[in-house]
């Protein structure tokens, strides 16, 4: 529901969120709303987004915070050379999903016979 501009989602009008999957208005009411926002210890989106519709909608000021209740820290990730994956993959709640040919903990080991 939206473009891509230098790895950012644009939403058209009507949309929000990190992949614009959110619609503006919502049929839930506000308190079953926040209901399926709440984490275990009963902390609103991990008090780092807001609710919307039943989902947590983490703050984009905070681009690094992911999760369903916003609980991962994209940056805790291991690290090679300073770099979070290496720079061979992304961060996912923690662990580094590597790029085709990559592996190891920070994507640190190319697995072809040359080095890109």
């Amino acid at each position: 529901h939206g473009t891509c501009s230098c790895g950012h989602c644009i939403c058209k009008a009507g949309w929000f969120g990190k992949l614009c999957q959110h619609p503006r208005k919502c049929n839930m009411a506000e308190d079953e709303s926040r209901s399926f926002c709440e984490s275990a210890d009963g902390i609103l989106c991990s008090g780092k987004g807001s609710c919307h519709c039943g989902k947590c909608i983490c703050s984009s000021q905070e681009w690094y915070t992911t999760g369903e209740f916003c609980e991962c820290d994209d940056r805790d990730c291991d690290k090679y050379d300073g770099l979070i994956c290496t720079g061979n993959g992304i961060c996912n709640c923690g662990n580094c999903e590597c790029w085709e040919g990559w592996t190891g903990n920070a994507c640190e080991i190319w697995l072809g016979a040359e080095y890109p």
